[in-house]
């Protein structure tokens, strides 16, 4: 027994799944099932088609066709079992046969395929076998998805550690530039030209005042300074003198 593809497609033709087995190409399949549904018979009573050297032998779930496309020399009973066992599996596994579920579960029903067939021959397995090694599967799966979420969420957390110490590092810098130009400035207070003679100079905790306050304070203390009362001599009007007559 020879098998050389097997396809999930609709009444059209249009390929859903497919899977080769022996020297034939993507294309190749693509165009055999294309021309399948036309090669049906209104009145065919069975469900295998011989054309040229191909044999086709299918069965319809709804508007769905399942197809083994073997060599003419095949075992038709061998592959009606296969046929048998993949409808089974397919029903198992998409519930409700459609399009959009066969889509939806493809890499469940190709590892069906293959565990049901393999380099075009057929496995000595069940029903119950193909379902139990495709729960195996999903669960080593979901194993694999879990450890690989982990190993994500690990790595986002530290990338966000990374980012916490790279700012608080940023943070440290600039407080500590911000001290070093205060002490400049308050140093530079101090500092006077060697020419000059000190007269009077304020303490120091006053300059350090001044240099730390915040312009509102400064505002603050310009508006409390009492402007000094004008004084001035004040000239007496000349009395007018007295007229004699």
């Amino acid at each position: 027994m020879v098998i050389i593809s097997a396809a999930i497609c609709d009444k059209n033709g249009i390929l859903f799944i497919g899977r080769q087995f022996q020297g034939i190409t993507t294309n190749e399949l693509k165009e055999q099932v294309r021309n399948f549904p036309k090669l049906i018979s209104p009145t065919q009573q069975h469900t295998f088609i011989d054309h040229e050297n191909l044999r086709y032998i299918y069965t319809p779930i709804d508007n769905i066709y399942i197809v083994l496309i073997t060599s003419k020399n095949s075992n038709i009973i061998e592959d009606l079992e296969v046929l048998r066992i993949l409808k089974n599996v397919l029903s198992d596994i998409c519930q409700q046969v459609s399009e959009e579920s066969i889509k939806k579960n493809s890499f469940e029903i190709l590892l069906a395929i293959d565990d049901i067939i393999s380099a075009g021959l057929r496995e000595s397995t069940t029903t119950s076998q193909v379902q139990t090694a495709l729960e195996m599967e999903s669960s080593e799966e979901k194993i694999h998805m879990m450890l690989t979420r982990a190993r994500e969420n690990e790595a986002k957390e530290q990338a966000k550690k990374h980012q916490m110490e790279m700012e608080r590092k940023r943070q440290e810098e600039l407080a500590q530039r911000k001290t070093q130009k205060q002490s400049k400035a308050i140093d530079n207070a101090f500092k006077l030209p060697q020419n000059e003679e000190k007269v009077n100079p304020a303490p120091k905790s006053e300059i350090i005042s001044e240099i730390l306050s915040t312009p509102s304070q400064v505002l603050q203390k310009q508006s409390n300074v009492k402007q000094a009362p004008k004084k001035g001599m004040q000239l007496t009007k000349k009395k007018e003198a007295t007229s004699f007559e």
